[in-house]
């Protein structure tokens, strides 16, 4: 059923019916009050006009808009929080979940793009967050550590091929390996921040080292707060002193801190490339069903 309450927003009831119905009843009355409702019409919708850019989204879809960096901090080896003002100081981030932003750098006469999941929530107002982890030869991300605070970088979106609806499954279980965990946030904030949604949510997070478990303070507060969300956490390079899993997400963990293989359930999986190759084989070995597996 279409909402009767959006109707003024379409051109067609909210401008064009109205100013037919303006000059048609002026055209009644008396033509010698025609120029005082044009010049009504250009006023009122003047106005609406310099409202509508007013409200218009800082981030637009095809074209590459200059956001300047405000802020950034490292929180792990190699690792920086990067936040960009927004073009109004009420502004939040309308992202939708799982989906990803694009960057784009210039670098000796071609475009290098590469794309990051906003870790800022849907309360943030006036800036967005990008966790990005830095590579010797990464281009991108080498031109993101030389900003300084008032520079600017090229962004554009959104990008993403998840929908995701409160109440789409039971249980999902979420994969993460490194900087992977981004677009996985963005799952668990969405569901914790909507008390309607009652999906459960069992994170399984896997890092070289446990100096590389990027977050773990905010997931390890989440886990306290909220008794629908689990996480597990795994090093390939333990220390002595590490008491969590050993090695790589393999299928003993799933089984143990995932949910069941059901169609009620779902598994979203984010990190390297071959980690999501890897571990999407690994699922249809273990009876999961390709419809309830998403890779980012």
């Amino acid at each position: 059923m279409q909402d009767k309450r959006k109707l003024l927003d379409q051109p067609l009831h909210g401008i064009y019916i109205p100013i037919g119905l303006l000059l048609f009843g002026t055209w009644l009355f008396s033509w010698s009050y025609m120029p005082y409702t044009i010049a009504f019409i250009v006023i009122v919708f003047s106005i609406r006009y310099y409202g509508a850019l007013k409200r218009r989204t800082s981030i637009d879809k095809n074209i590459w808009r200059d956001f300047e960096l405000i802020d950034k901090t490292l929180i792990a080896p190699m690792t920086s929080i990067y936040r960009f003002k927004l073009y109004r100081d009420d502004e939040v981030l309308d992202i939708p979940t799982g989906h990803h932003l694009a960057c784009c750098f210039t670098i000796n006469g071609k475009d290098e793009v590469r794309f990051y999941s906003p870790i800022s929530n849907q309360f943030d107002a006036g800036f967005f967050d990008i966790l990005v982890k830095h590579y010797e030869m990464g281009k991108v991300t080498r031109k993101l550590a030389q900003l300084q605070i008032g520079q600017t970088a090229k962004f554009r979106g959104f990008v993403g091929n998840l929908n995701y609806r409160p109440g789409m499954a039971k249980e999902i279980g979420l994969i993460a390996g490194g900087t992977g965990i981004t677009p996985i946030l963005q799952v668990i904030t969405r569901v914790i921040t909507n008390l309607e949604d009652d999906t459960k949510l069992k994170l399984i997070y896997g890092n070289e080292t446990e100096k590389d478990i990027l977050l773990k303070n905010e997931i390890d507060e989440i886990a306290a707060k909220y008794p629908n969300f689990n996480v597990h956490y795994t090093v390939t390079y333990p220390d002595p002193e590490w008491d969590g899993s050993k090695g790589y997400i393999n299928r003993e963990m799933i089984e143990q801190y995932g949910p069941e293989v059901s169609d009620e359930n779902m598994l979203f999986i984010c990190g390297p490339p071959e980690m999501k190759r890897n571990l999407f084989a690994l699922t249809q070995e273990m009876g999961w069903k390709q419809d309830n597996v998403f890779c980012f």
